[in-house]
């Protein structure tokens, strides 16, 4: 696949042809819009009015305009001769003109060459119209001229153009004037093109192909008008891909920002949540340290407080009196697999045999004065198979 050139870039997809002639001596113009598509070049537009200096807002002004100027401004001239140098074949056509006032355009056919010239002021004029119009041309031609592009594209030996008769055969006169005909519709590389829009489309073509076999000054002009327009659309174009990368690159830049805004402002709320939840954390902590203090000096003095009582009750035991056993905080129920184990607090379980029921008693009565027991129950009492008295008590503290 061939890349586009610069150029054909610049010029862009469409192109508008339009010729100024002079019919019945009435100015008219001619106008044709050309797409340059994929299955190749389509006639979108075409129109013929007369010319009031001003061109239909139909018309998309910022295409690429080439000028065909027809009118009776225009003189064209045949010459028996084929001659490659431009001077001499002007002065065999017009002798004696002062060239410095005329753009001109030379046909080269095979054995003549058809020459059309214009006067300067008047083809600068109209071109001042398009300019005042916001109109850039960026190809112009005189006369009949521009056929030479379409002419070889052809099997007719004679072509119409809106006011004229082109003939291909050179030994008959290669331009005659005709009054105004019914369209005709020539077939020009499969294209079907009307007469009156030959000379415009003929135009286009070179337009696009920036190519032509035909010299004079007013070539070398066309070539600076089609630099001019190519310099505005490359800035045009240049511009609009500046702004739109400007505007790719900030709306980036937004989208980037907002996405790390949002996880900034979520990690601040997450951390805000975090230092909370770690203040809450720490003040729990700090209430379980004071609740473990008070629990460790709750426990430390209930243990030394029921050391201490456990001492007393053990000392005022009489010799007549034996222990066998004493429990403090005494199983609620048997230890049991996948049971919790659950004690009776406050509580002192003591048995044992006594030798005298009176010690005993007084023991009892004794323990019951000591400060922290709150009540004495005898649980048993009584002969054992050895003929001893047992005794339980269970002691239950304040």
């Amino acid at each position: 696949m061939t890349l586009p050139s610069l150029s054909s870039i610049l010029l862009g997809k469409q192109y508008i042809g339009i010729e100024h002639f002079t019919l019945n001596n009435e100015e008219k113009i001619a106008l044709l819009l050309v797409e340059n598509k994929k299955e190749g070049l389509i006639i979108s537009q075409k129109d013929r009015v007369s010319y009031t200096d001003t061109i239909a807002d139909k018309w998309n002004k910022k295409l690429p305009f080439f000028l065909i100027i027809n009118t009776s401004q225009v003189i064209q001239k045949e010459v028996l001769s084929t001659e490659t140098s431009d001077e001499k074949l002007l002065h065999k056509a017009f002798p004696n003109n002062n060239w410095d006032d005329f753009y001109f355009e030379i046909w080269r056919l095979k054995t003549k060459s058809v020459i059309a010239i214009s006067r300067k002021l008047y083809v600068d004029e109209l071109l001042s119209h398009y300019k005042n119009q916001k109109i850039t041309v960026a190809g112009i031609s005189l006369g009949v001229c521009s056929i030479g592009e379409i002419i070889e594209y052809t099997d007719q030996n004679q072509l119409s153009t809106n006011h004229q008769t082109i003939s291909k055969i050179e030994e008959n006169s290669i331009i005659s004037s005709s009054s105004e005909k019914e369209s005709i519709s020539y077939t020009i590389n499969e294209l079907q093109i009307e007469n009156r829009q030959l000379l415009t489309f003929s135009g286009i073509l070179r337009l696009i192909t920036n190519a032509t076999a035909n010299t004079g000054s007013v070539i070398a002009y066309s070539e600076e008008l089609q630099d001019h327009y190519n310099q505005g659309s490359f800035f045009t174009k240049v511009l609009k891909i500046g702004i739109g990368v400007v505007l790719i690159i900030l709306v980036f830049n937004f989208l980037f920002f907002t996405h790390y805004y949002k996880l900034a402002q979520e990690t601040s709320e997450t951390l805000l949540v975090n230092q909370s939840s770690l203040e809450d954390i720490n003040k729990i902590k700090q209430r379980i340290i004071v609740k473990e203090e008070k629990f460790k000096s709750s426990v430390g003095n209930n243990a030394s407080q029921s050391s201490l009582l456990i001492n007393e009750i053990a000392n005022k035991v009489p010799s007549t009196i034996l222990l066998a056993e004493l429990i403090y905080s005494p199983l609620e129920k048997k230890i049991k697999q996948d049971e919790s184990i659950t004690v009776t607090e406050n509580i002192i379980t003591v048995k044992g045999i006594t030798l005298s029921n009176n010690d005993l008693t007084q023991w009892i009565e004794t323990v019951d004065k000591i400060n922290g027991v709150k009540e004495i129950v005898i649980t048993h009492f009584g002969k054992n198979e050895s003929n001893e008295t047992e005794f339980s008590i269970k002691i239950t503290l304040k």
